[in-house]
């Protein structure tokens, strides 16, 4: 190219660059770099209208130099992990001092710069004036930050985009690191439900999000979602709310207990330990309904420790006691079958139900517990043989509509065959 035509093109282009480096003092907006260590090396002459300070004061500082200190440290943490993911950032709000001591409220955004060998050499940003409103947005960044509840924001992808101190305290990571992480890293036990709640949002707009329950590390947490839309009125994420509930619930499950074992006191003899009386009545009234359902055999045994008066008047009553709990293990070991049921009906006398067991088994079993309690050999001067020993008497209904189809009825016909057994001499078995 000729000398004169180079000449020529000199000063247009000189005057654009003059143009460009007018739009860029004169814009609105501060633009602005930095290098890897976060220090300025370009400043365009917003920064004047912005800091207070002209750019050859701002350049080879950084952003944290002014700033007051605390403001300092809350930013120089949110922006060290950003750094430290190499990724693009907007929207941080910051306070900074002017020399003359007044705050400007600025929102910062930026863009990774990287060398030809992929590493990162600094960010290019651009710094906006909100101070109209930046005071109110910091106020409730502030008390976002510091709520005791855990927050946090999650998009489509299943990425965290802010979280609080509560949220970094219960998934263990510093709040200012999470942002960007994944949930299905973090707290894989939620993702599942993540998902649906956003399948719920897509379906219904997100007019009605439940909330849930769910354990994770051996606490419980009650989760509440609220959708984020974008400009479009698209569904764009999730806000969510953690609750610990963990006191709550063991308080339930303690309540729980409570109840479980009323009920158990409700149902059992305080001597014996077995069932008593009244469960005894609700049980046969069931056994009789499902053998009649089932057409099945029906067995109702009654027991009776022979001469416990006579026992009861030469131990005293406190060995009566011991006596009766010895019998009602033995009964116990010896009726075992998930249907069976072995009960105090009042006094020395108790009641076995042997459900789906016909007259021949129930006088094997009846046998087999006459022996286990003889085989015991309790002390028993006041009886002929010298020890304890039981009598007992069978009854086995088959649903033939015999008239017996009712517990009662059963009952007196187990305690009919029992008088049997005594009148034969006792320790022995009778049925009817």
């Amino acid at each position: 190219m000729p000398a004169s035509a180079g000449s020529l093109l000199m000063p247009v282009f000189q005057d654009d660059l003059a143009h460009l480096r007018d739009l860029l003092d004169n814009n609105s907006d501060w633009i602005w770099e930095v290098d890897a260590q976060g220090r300025y090396t370009y400043c365009s002459g917003m920064v004047m209208a912005l800091l207070g300070r002209p750019p050859e004061e701002v350049l080879g500082k950084t952003p944290f130099d002014f700033m007051p200190p605390a403001e300092a440290a809350r930013v120089g943490q949110a922006f060290g992990a950003i750094v430290a993911a190499a990724r693009p950032f907007s929207g941080l709000v910051n306070r900074n001092q002017r020399p003359d001591g007044s705050i400007v409220v600025l929102e910062t955004s930026g863009v990774p710069l990287f060398d030809a060998a992929g590493r990162l050499r600094g960010y290019r940003g651009i710094d906006r004036d909100i101070s109209a409103l930046g005071e109110r947005v910091l106020q409730l960044e502030a008390v976002y930050d510091s709520a005791p509840v855990a927050l946090c924001t999650v998009d489509r992808s299943g990425t965290v985009v802010m979280a609080n101190q509560a949220m970094g305290q219960l998934l263990g990571h510093p709040a200012a690191d999470i942002p960007g992480l994944l949930m299905a890293d973090v707290m894989p036990v939620a993702v599942a439900r993540i998902q649906e709640d956003f399948q719920l949002a897509d379906a219904n707009g997100g007019t009605a999000m439940p909330s849930h329950e769910f354990e994770w590390k051996g606490r419980w947490f009650y989760a509440t979602p609220h959708v984020l839309r974008d400009a479009r009125g698209e569904v764009a994420g999730l806000s969510m709310a953690w609750m610990d509930i963990t006191a709550r619930k063991l308080a339930e499950q303690q309540l729980t207990d409570a109840n479980d074992r009323l009920e158990l006191y409700a149902r059992q003899d305080y001597l014996t330990g077995l069932y008593n009386r009244r469960y005894l009545d609700e049980r046969l009234a069931g056994e009789i309904a499902r053998a009649h359902r089932d057409g099945q055999t029906l067995s109702v045994c009654m027991v009776d420790v022979d001469h416990f008066k006579a026992y009861n008047d030469a131990q005293g009553h406190l060995a009566g006691d011991a006596c009766l709990r010895t019998v009602a293990r033995a009964l116990a070991l010896e009726v075992r079958r998930p249907g069976d049921l072995v009960s105090r009906y009042g006094g020395e006398e108790f009641v076995m139900v042997l459900a789906a067991t016909d007259a021949r088994g129930a006088a094997k079993v009846g046998e087999q517990v006459r022996s286990a309690i003889e085989a015991l050999r309790l002390p028993h001067p006041g009886a002929p043989s010298g020890i304890v020993t039981v009598s007992l008497g069978l009854v086995s209904w088959i649903p033939d509509g015999s008239g017996l189809a009712d517990p009662s009825g059963l009952l007196r016909a187990a305690d009919q065959a029992l008088y049997d057994a005594k009148r034969a001499g006792r320790n022995c078995v009778r049925a009817r």
